[in-house]
């Protein structure tokens, strides 16, 4: 005896939604809507693994030149907050409303460390 299960009610409003005046072309191509979340999930993995990694580095760099500590002190010191801007980095990907929201609030968070390193290199006194 086989049992028919009839579509959910919202299915067909995803079926009638799908024209290329509400969505990307590319997405609207793509029928398939856990290919969808999984492109989804694709990118912000790759935006907490390399773009984690490249904020935890410009802290680390602009950390270790700009404090005013001993080399090796600042450079342990600089070292150890870039885990926890990783960290606090992949959480944020992960927790953002969309991608572009991620990748945006990682480039807002490298602005300043970015421009603690111009300034230390470029910004110094002519001596």
């Amino acid at each position: 005896m086989t049992h028919h299960v009839p579509p959910h009610p919202s299915a067909a409003a995803l079926q009638a939604d799908v024209s290329p005046s509400t969505r990307h072309r590319w997405l609207a191509a793509v029928s398939s809507d856990g290919l969808r979340y999984r492109l989804g999930v694709a990118v912000r993995a790759f935006a907490a693994i390399g773009g984690g990694y490249a904020l935890a580095a410009l802290c680390a760099a602009s950390l270790s030149v700009t404090l005013p500590l001993s080399r090796p002190e600042a450079s342990m010191t600089g070292t150890l907050a870039s885990f926890v801007v990783y960290a606090c980095a992949v959480m944020w990907v992960f927790a953002a409303r969309t991608a572009l929201w991620a990748w945006l609030g990682l480039l807002m968070a490298a602005v300043p460390f970015g421009l603690m390193l111009l300034v230390y290199f470029y910004g110094g006194s002519a001596a």
